[in-house]
């Protein structure tokens, strides 16, 4: 028992945590990149969705930028927003940073909710648990501050937020497989049969000769079940060798998925979120033998920014004394804290229960306030069964010249086969 009461409320390594903080700041940075081409189709008045649109049809989603209707303006807010993904991978005000980007994350999000898929709310929901961790106590530009300043950087934190950060992670597997279990496919070891053959949506070309395999189909199927059913028995519990099987079966499937699948960066992200179960000390010496290639080069230059920030901070701080609180108050505000997080949780995670207990989801004003803050989440990627048809899109217009092109390709209207991108 002492072992899992600190495994939950005890003191964690903050390494998984802070590398993973690193690989999706470089992923968000990714995220909002891709956005860029299409800003004033999607994010303008000038788009498929006006303001007026959004507010008739989504009127409890939250965005910064339903103020904002031009072009010029959504471009500022998402300039900010690849700096606050620098700020985020580098760790510089890192608490500030993670908030920063779930409200970013959020605002494009609730800006056009037709666009969503699976990894769009796992980008929005991270840097929300990331926000209540010390991720930025590591490997980061806010360590190198306090380590110039002479403060003792230690590398780990309260493990309840990085727990929590670990359940979100595995609720996304659980409650995948719970909503496919209402259906028969994956449960009859054929669910991918379809999956792989959406070659015109999904499917990558080359999978077609394990989509007809049915021993292949079987095996993937039934596999892909044991391990969203068992991810969060397997890592919840203070076990290397439990999470280092979740670790390895989700990586498989991911990977398969990855190589597979056309599905956007949905398993890219899941594979990087593998990292917070890899047990520290082989994530610090990972970190260490890369400082070892490129600290002769950068550290010299890192310490003596580091240097002259902290030297600016302290110019900046009071002299005046703090009041230090007794140990009981402290702890009371801390169990008071930890109450309502956990609250928080409960209700946020029951917004992504199965379709088969939807009577348990938050109903009502509360459902709406959780839609507001962008807590709400659902799990059901290819659930409760695969789609078993497949095509593609066409969109033909006419000029007023009388010429014809398609709006989708910007070419020629044409009917012929349009398939998956290969990569």
């Amino acid at each position: 028992m002492g072992r899992i009461r600190e495994f939950w409320i005890g003191r964690a390594d903050l390494a998984p945590v802070a590398l993973f903080r690193i690989v999706y700041g470089v992923e968000l940075f990714n995220w909002f990149w891709q956005l860029y081409p299409n800003l004033a189709a999607f994010f303008t008045d000038e788009g498929f969705m006006p303001r007026a649109l959004l507010i008739a049809q989504f009127p409890d989603r939250f965005s910064l930028i339903t103020g904002m209707g031009t072009w010029w303006e959504v471009a500022l807010f998402w300039g900010a927003s690849l700096a606050v993904a620098v700020m985020l991978t580098i760790g510089w005000h890192t608490r500030t940073a993670c908030i920063l980007a779930f409200l970013a994350v959020a605002s494009f999000e609730g800006r056009n909710p037709l666009l969503l898929d699976g990894s769009d709310i796992v980008f929005r929901l991270v840097p929300f648990w990331l926000a209540l961790t010390n991720c930025g106590d590591l490997y980061s530009v806010d360590a190198a501050i306090r380590k110039a300043r002479g403060e003792q950087v230690t590398g780990d934190g309260p493990a309840l937020p990085v727990r929590l950060l670990e359940l979100q992670i595995g609720w996304i597997y659980l409650m995948t497989g719970l909503e496919k279990m209402a259906g028969t496919l994956w449960k009859n070891g054929t669910a991918t049969f379809y999956a792989l053959q959406l070659e015109h949506t999904f499917g990558r070309s080359w999978a077609y000769p394990l989509a007809t395999n049915m021993i292949v189909v079987h095996l993937m199927s039934w596999g892909t079940l044991v391990v969203e059913l068992l991810y969060v028995p397997l890592t919840m519990i203070p076990s290397r060798i439990t999470r280092l099987i979740a670790v390895v079966g989700a990586a498989f499937l991911h990977g398969g998925i990855l190589t597979m699948m056309n599905v956007g960066n949905f398993p890219v992200i899941m594979l990087s979120a593998l990292i917070l179960f890899l047990p520290a000390e082989w994530v610090r010496e990972f970190v260490d033998n890369v400082q070892l290639r490129i600290s002769p080069r950068l550290s010299p230059r890192l310490a003596a920014a580091a240097a002259g920030m902290a030297r600016r901070e302290v110019r900046s701080v009071s002299l005046v004394p703090a009041r230090t609180k007794g140990f009981r108050e402290l702890r009371g505000v801390r169990m008071a804290a930890a109450v309502a997080l956990l609250a928080v949780t409960g209700v946020a995670f029951a917004s992504a229960l199965p379709s088969w207990a939807s009577a348990y989801r938050p109903q009502g004003e509360l459902a709406r306030v959780l839609a507001f803050s962008s807590l709400d989440q659902r799990w059901d990627m290819f659930s409760p069964d695969p789609a078993q048809a497949d095509g593609w899109m066409l969109a033909p217009a006419k000029l007023a010249d009388g010429g014809t092109y398609d709006l989708l390709t910007g070419g020629p209207v044409s009917t012929a086969p349009r398939w998956s991108d290969p990569l």
